[in-house]
Formats: C-alpha cells, structure tokens, sequence
C-alpha cells in the first residue's frame, strides 16, 4: 500500500493534469490511507473567505472535496490553484 505522501503527489499530478474525475478518486485514496495510519482526530472544514459569487460553499468539510471536484469545476480550479500551484 502507497504512503499518504505518496497518495498527496498523486492527488497533485492529477490537479496539475486537469483531471477532475482522477483528481476525486485520488483525494479519496489519500484519505482513507490517512485515516489507516492513524491520522485521524478533528474534522477539519475547507473555509473559502472570499466576497466574490462563486458556484461551491463556502465552508466544504474535507469528506465532500471529492465529490466538489468531480462536480464544480469552479471548486476543482480553486484547489488547483491552491495545491498544485496552477493557474
């Protein structure tokens, strides 16, 4: 089985390729490797403070990123930018 660091590049590569549906899929496995060595505790919310009209929620608890990067490509830019450091 592949590292939690391991399964974060995976995730990155397919940000930084575009692959939105790869990208889900990715964030999932990284999760739940997290979660099997024991890097479980609080439950962390993504918190976007930004004023500007956007189609995701402001506030997207860590379990539901899949799902808003399979479906809001608005959402998938936003980490991609964040993560991958694209533009």
């Amino acid at each position: 089985m592949a590292s939690s660091k391991e399964e974060w590049q995976k995730y990155q590569e397919a940000l930084r390729r575009g692959d939105r549906a790869a990208a889900a899929e990715a964030f999932r496995r990284y999760q739940e490797v997290k979660r099997l060595e024991g890097g479980h505790g609080s439950r962390p919310i993504l918190v976007n403070l930004s004023t500007k009209a956007k189609r995701y929620p402001n506030a997207v608890p860590l379990d539901n990123i899949p799902d808003e990067l399979e479906k809001n490509p608005e959402f998938f830019d936003l980490m991609r930018r964040i993560v991958a450091g694209g533009k």
